[in-house]
């Protein structure tokens, strides 16, 4: 290798020996939790002009822990092994919700809501600067799927709302218990997720694990998120603004990297073993 070759090299490993890699989630049970700020479209209203969309809204990954298994195949609760922290792992893990419609009427469903993608990016804070969700709403969608300072950076996963929670009607994706009004609301929303893998991130083979057990089949994600009134978010008499938690649950798989280093160490104990016999 010559000298030029030699510098570049050397150049490009310190650059990234400053860079904050994406975090990997741990294979097992998984405990997220995030908390958001959103919008919901009240009185036939839309929050997005040419489409029937009637909630988005943004947000940040706080921890990441392992889990436990509560209940198998339906719920996992948290340990308090948390390996991962908002900003002091290097970086962030963001995100937009987007594409939710008014669903279909339930019996068992006081504010029904179907379809919906959750798109989920890692930012590096090496790089990029720290969001934070005390900004308001002005200005920070900039797309269909595009929220300035949620959506940049690594692309980790992409996920839809998924059917199955609402045993009052299969064609809802979300379960919601208050509706919400401009005189002040506060509920609870219930939902599964699927990973979308006709657009792979880091994150997605791991999270596509088919664990959570559904009256429609099986779900990737569990969603049982709190939303309350937040006038600051506001986008007109019928775009009422909330503040959004959401503990999610998972079960992540190995990354496929992992599984490929354990298949090539026991091929070479197998080579290892047969050249000792012969």
């Amino acid at each position: 290798m010559n000298l030029r070759l030699v510098l570049a090299a050397t150049a490009l490993a310190s650059a990234n020996a400053f860079a904050a890699p994406a975090t990997l989630l741990p294979p097992g049970p998984v405990y997220l939790k995030f908390s958001g700020q959103e919008q919901i479209a009240v009185n036939g209203a839309s929050t997005w002009s040419d489409k029937k969309e009637i909630n988005w809204g943004v947000f940040i990954m706080s921890t990441i822990e392992e889990g436990s298994v509560s209940r198998p195949h339906d719920q996992i609760d948290p340990t308090g092994d948390i390996f991962f922290t908002n900003g002091l792992s290097g970086g962030q893990v963001t995100g937009m919700f987007y594409g939710i419609e008014r669903g279909a009427a339930s019996p068992t469903n006081p504010f029904p809501a179907t379809k919906g993608y959750m798109d989920l990016y890692w930012r590096d804070l090496s790089s990029m600067t720290k969001t934070s969700l005390s900004t308001g709403a002005a200005g920070v969608r900039c797309g269909y799927s595009c929220a300035k300072g949620y959506t940049e950076g690594t692309f980790l996963a992409r996920l839809f709302f998924d059917t199955g929670m609402d045993t009052g009607n299969k064609l809802n994706t979300i379960v919601g218990n208050t509706v919400p009004s401009s005189n002040g609301f506060s509920g609870q929303a219930d939902s599964y997720a699927s990973v979308d893998m006709s657009t792979p991130g880091l994150w997605s083979y791991q999270l596509n694990s088919n664990y959570f057990h559904s009256a429609e089949g099986t779900r990737d994600l569990r969603f049982k998120n709190s939303y309350n009134y937040n006038r600051r978010w506001n986008g007109g008499t019928n775009i009422l603004g909330a503040r959004v938690d959401d503990p999610g649950q998972a079960y992540a798989l190995p990354e496929p990297g992992a599984l490929s280093l354990t298949g090539l160490a026991l091929l070479g104990m197998g080579a290892a073993l047969r050249r000792r016999r012969a």
